[in-house]
C-alpha cells in the first residue's frame, strides 16, 4: 500500500508574507462562516457601547458636578478632616459606575472568548480543507471555550507578575543609582518595556491559539506548548504582532483625530468596524502560523502530515 502522508520535505516553512498571504485566502474561503460571526460580534460590541453610555452618563454627569461642588473633598477625604456621610452620594456614585465597567468589561470578555473559539475553530478547519456548519461551529464553542478561559488567567497572572517585576525595577533603579545617571537606567528599563509588551502579546495570542485547537491544553500547559512552538519563529511571530498594533494605532488615532468619540453614531461603525475586522484578521493570522509551525515540530519527529489545500 502507497504511503499517501507527507514527507518532511514535501512542506516547507512560511515566512511572514506567505502566513499573510495564506491568511487572505483562508478567510476569503471561509467567508461564509467570518461573515456572520463578524456580524454578531460587532452587533454585540456596539450595544454594549451603547449601553455603557446610556447607563454611565448620568452617572459622570452627577460625579462631576459633586466634584465642582466639593473640591476640596478628595483632601478632606485623604486627611479626614469632615464625616465620610458627607459625601455618601459621590461614594454611590462611584460604587456603581465600576459595577457598570465590571458587567461591560465581563460581558466584552465572553463576546471575545467566543469570537475566539469560533473564528479560530472555522479558520483552521478551512485551512485544513474541511467544512463546518453552523451546528459543527456551535458544538465546537460549546466543548472548546473552558481550555482559552482557563489560559487568560494564567494569561493575566503572568502579565501581573511581569508589571510587577518593572514597577520593583524602576523603584530599585531610583533608589539606588543615587550617584549614577538614574535617568539612563530608567531609561533602559522604560525602552524594554515595548519590546516585553510585544513578546508577551504574542505569546498570549499563540497560547490562546493552541488552548482552542489542542485537546487538554490549557493553563499553563498552553503557554509552554506556545514558547515551544514558537522556537526559531519568535522574531517572525513577534513582528506580526508589530504590524497589529501598528494598525490598532492607526484606527485609535484616526478615531480622535477625526473627533468622532463626541458622536456615538459615527464612533460605532468605525471603530467596532475596524477593531472586529483587525481581531478577526489577527485571529486567523495566528491560526495560520500555529499550523505552520505545528507542521514543522511534527515534520522533524518524522509524522506524517496533512497538507492544506487552501492555497491550491
Amino acid at each position: 500500500m502507497d504511503n499517501k502522508l507527507t514527507t518532511p520535505q514535501s512542506q516547507s516553512s512560511l515566512g511572514l508574507f506567505g502566513i499573510i498571504k495564506e491568511s487572505f485566502k483562508t478567510t476569503c474561503s471561509n467567508g461564509k462562516l467570518l461573515v456572520p460571526i463578524l456580524l454578531l460580534v460587532f452587533l454585540s460590541y456596539s450595544q454594549l457601547d451603547f449601553a455603557q453610555d446610556y447607563m454611565l452618563t448620568p452617572l459622570t454627569n452627577y460625579l462631576m458636578l459633586q466634584l465642582d461642588k466639593y473640591p476640596n473633598m478628595l483632601y478632606d477625604i485623604a486627611q479626614n478632616n469632615t464625616s465620610p456621610a458627607i459625601y455618601i452620594g459621590v461614594f454611590r456614585t462611584i460604587r456603581e459606575i465600576l459595577l457598570v465597567k465590571l458587567f461591560i468589561i465581563a460581558i466584552s470578555s465572553i463576546v471575545t472568548l467566543v469570537f475566539l473559539v469560533a473564528t479560530v475553530s472555522s479558520s483552521y478547519e478551512a485551512y485544513t480543507a474541511k467544512v463546518l456548519g453552523p451546528k459543527d461551529m456551535f458544538l465546537k464553542i460549546r466543548n472548546n471555550w473552558t481550555r482559552p478561559l482557563a489560559t487568560s488567567f494564567y494569561l493575566i497572572l503572568l502579565i501581573l507578575g511581569i508589571t510587577i517585576v518593572y514597577a520593583i525595577s524602576v523603584v530599585i533603579t531610583t533608589f539606588l543609582t543615587i550617584d549614577s545617571p538614574t535617568p539612563f537606567y530608567v531609561g533602559v528599563i522604560m525602552f524594554s518595556v515595548p519590546v516585553c509588551y510585544i513578546y508577551v502579546a504574542t505569546i498570549c495570542m499563540v497560547s490562546l491559539i493552541v488552548s482552542v485547537l489542542e485537546e487538554g491544553c490549557s493553563g499553563l500547559k498552553a503557554v509552554v506548548r506556545a514558547a515551544e512552538l514558537m522556537k526559531g519563529k519568535r522574531l517572525e511571530a513577534s513582528m506580526t504582532m508589530v504590524l497589529f498594533t501598528l494598525a490598532y494605532g492607526f484606527v485609535f488615532m484616526a478615531h480622535y483625530n477625526n473627533h468622532l468619540s463626541s458622536d456615538l453614531a459615527l464612533r460605532l461603525p468605525f471603530t467596532n468596524g475596524c477593531y472586529c475586522l483587525l481581531t478577526l484578521f489577527m485571529f486567523v493570522v495566528y491560526t495560520v502560523f500555529y499550523h505552520d509551525r505545528k507542521t514543522s515540530h511534527d515534520q522533524k519527529e518524522g509524522k506524517g502530515l496533512y497538507v492544506p489545500v487552501v492555497n491550491v
